[in-house]
Parts: structure tokens; sequence; C-alpha cells
């Protein structure tokens, strides 16, 4: 399709939504039609293996949910393979991937360079305090900079 903006000719081309009928007919006012709604592309959801009350199962990328034939075993079971699963929730749940830990590093320079930006503030403070001759303030201030450290 043709369009003009501003005296400038360019195409478009909407994008193409695949439509589908619902089976439920509606009746408004009189005329009978179908629902159509818009198609949804599916998200890729993270594979994982999960156990519900003793019952494994596995989650795929399409979030279909699989049972797996083998039970999650008991701690009176097999404390062996327990172990690995609590080690496997543990690795889990205090982060140890890359990901984790790049997002960790990235909060420990943030962190730095906010400490470093407050120091910066606080002595700017002190200098304008001292030439203003108000030691009252430059006491206080002082003492905030030891607060910090």
């Amino acid at each position: 399709m043709k369009l003009t903006y501003r005296g400038i000719e360019y195409d478009y081309n909407p994008p193409m939504l695949e439509l589908t009928e619902s089976d439920v007919a509606c009746n408004y006012r009189g005329a009978s039609s179908t629902y159509t709604y818009v198609r949804h592309v599916p998200i890729p959801q993270p594979a994982e293996r999960l156990s519900y009350r003793g019952v494994a199962y596995q989650t795929t990328r399409q979030g279909q949910i699989q049972q797996l034939s083998e039970a999650m075993p008991n701690a009176a079971q097999s404390p062996a393979r327990t172990g690995s699963a609590l080690t496997n929730l543990r690795s889990k749940l205090t982060g140890t991937s890359p990901a984790a830990q790049a997002r960790r590093e990235l909060l420990a320079e943030a962190s730095a360079r906010h400490q470093q930006s407050i120091a910066r503030a606080l002595e700017h403070r002190i200098e304008v305090a001292k030439a203003q001759g108000n030691q009252v303030l430059v006491e206080q201030l002082e003492s905030e900079v030891h607060q910090n450290v």
C-alpha cells in the first residue's frame, strides 16, 4: 500500500496476523456470527526438571508438562540422590549460574560507584561549609564521612 507523509512516499505493508475462528457462535441484535481472534505466538519457556509432592515432571520449551517415569526419591529411599537434588536446588537458589554471577558483579560495581559519589558530595559540602566559616556544619559533615566509611 502506497502512503504519503509530509510529501514523502513510502510502502506500508501491515503485518499479516493469523486469525482463528472460535467454536462459539455469537448473536448480536439478531445477527449471528462467529468470534475471531488472533493466534498467539508462543513464548519459549525454560525447560526444567521439577517435583511436586514426590512426583517428578519436566517442563518443555513449549510450556507443556511431561511426567517423568521415575519418581523423585524420598530422603529415606536414597540419600545419595537426595543430596544431589539438594545440591542442584541450592545452586539454583544461591544463583551460581554465570548470569547470576554477572548480576552480582554489576551490583557490586554500582554500589562502589554510589559510595564514591556520596564521598565526593560530602567532600564538596565540607569545602563549601569551610569557605562559609560554618564550623558546626563542618563537624556534622565530618562525622557523616566517618559513618559512611
